[in-house]
Order: structure tokens, then sequence, then C-alpha cells
């Protein structure tokens, strides 16, 4: 209760500020099979792929600019091997990625103030579910520019 009590505030305060955030993922309580940007629904990759297409207006797959993005942990090597900017600098509406953990993960940057980013993400502090968080811009080890 205490960690949706906090994902709430937290959703709220990115509302109030102007960011857009809501949990209108197409596959939500849908989570068997594979989605049409061939990832795992519910995962992050397919909720970052989702969110690429839906708001960049790019047309990201899993097999994007003839690259094999895979798993979050993954992502980096993926953009630099098909010439997608990467770098330490997070910005609205840019790819989050760490290789931390078994997976990795990634998430949709929707602020960035100071030295955080705001995020909204599948599948990190509710198993195949949607949240946000605030967190230092270290959480990460990298961001991914599609634009």
């Amino acid at each position: 209760m205490y960690r949706s009590l906090l994902t709430n505030i937290a959703l709220l305060a990115l509302l109030a500020t102007g960011a857009s955030a809501a949990d209108d993922y197409p596959y939500k309580g849908s989570c068997a099979g594979v989605d049409p940007w061939n990832y795992y629904k519910c995962q992050c990759t397919s909720f970052a792929a989702w969110r690429i297409n839906k708001k960049l207006d790019i047309r990201f797959t899993n097999r994007y600019k003839g690259g094999s993005w895979g798993n979050a942990n993954t992502w980096d090597e993926a953009a630099r091997s098909t010439g997608t900017t990467i770098n330490k600098t997070p910005a609205v509406g840019a790819i989050a990625q760490t290789d931390k953990g078994r997976a990795g993960h990634v998430a949709w940057i929707v602020k960035v103030a100071g030295g955080s980013v705001s995020v909204e993400e599948y599948n990190w502090n509710t198993k195949e579910g949607y949240g946000t968080r605030t967190v230092s811009k270290s959480a990460f080890d990298n961001f991914i520019h599609l634009r």
C-alpha cells in the first residue's frame, strides 16, 4: 500500500507540472503473447516500444534499423550498432536504459528536472503493471534518443 501511495503521489505531481503520464497501454490486463513490435506484452520493452510508436510516430520494433534490440540490457548496444543517439543526457521523450538486473530495464522519460528524471514504465514495481517514479538520472546507465 505504501508503494501504491507513493506511485499515486508521483503521478499527481507529474500531472500538476503539465507532464502527461497515464496507463493507456493497450495490453494492460492482457499480458499473454507477443505484441506487434515483437516483444512480450506487459514487459518494459513492450511498453517502451509502444510509447516510441505512439508519441514519436516512429515505426519501432525489435528489429529497428536492422538491429536486434532484444531485452532491455541490450538496447544500448543496439542503439550504438544502428547509429541511434545514446548518451548520458536525459530528455523528455527519450528512453532511460539500464543493464542492471537479469534483463535490464527501459522506461519512457516524461520529465527532467536538474539531476532527476520522471519516468513511466511497465514491470518495475508492479509485475506486468504500470508505474511512474522520479529518480536520480544516475539510476539509469544510458539515455536513448530516437528523435
